[in-house]
């Protein structure tokens, strides 16, 4: 008979919420994530559910999308819960993960925007 550890369930459990935590906290959706860390949305949803296993690649992948070590993932360390990101939290985080390209033409539209805006209300 084989022995199963029952902390599997749990760790898993804790380690997607917390990823889901970060990921809301930053002002993402689960296909936005997905998208930017390379994996299938419903991949994502399933281990934040604690249903599927995160691989150390994804992990780190994931990491980087939300801006945070690994290590904060894994920590057990809990973020305080908002209801909802600012809009500029999920700006920024989206900025950091782009290229320099689309880095560029972000800050190009802003401008413009920016510009257009001050020139209509005059």
């Amino acid at each position: 008979m084989a022995y199963t550890i029952p902390m599997k369930n749990d760790i898993m459990s804790d380690i997607g919420a917390r990823i889901r935590q970060l990921r809301v906290k930053n002002g993402l959706t689960l296909e936005e994530a997905a998208e930017l860390a390379g994996v299938h949305p419903n991949y994502l949803g399933d281990a934040e559910r604690g249903k599927k296993n995160f691989s150390i690649t994804t992990l780190e992948k994931l990491a980087k999308v939300l801006g945070v070590p690994v290590a904060a993932m894994l920590s057990g360390r809990k973020e305080p819960s908002s209801a909802k990101a600012a809009p500029v939290d999920r700006l920024v985080s989206l900025f950091r993960n782009a290229s320099p390209e689309e880095q560029n033409f972000i800050i190009q539209t802003a401008k413009f925007i920016i510009r257009n805006k001050k020139q209509t209300a005059k």
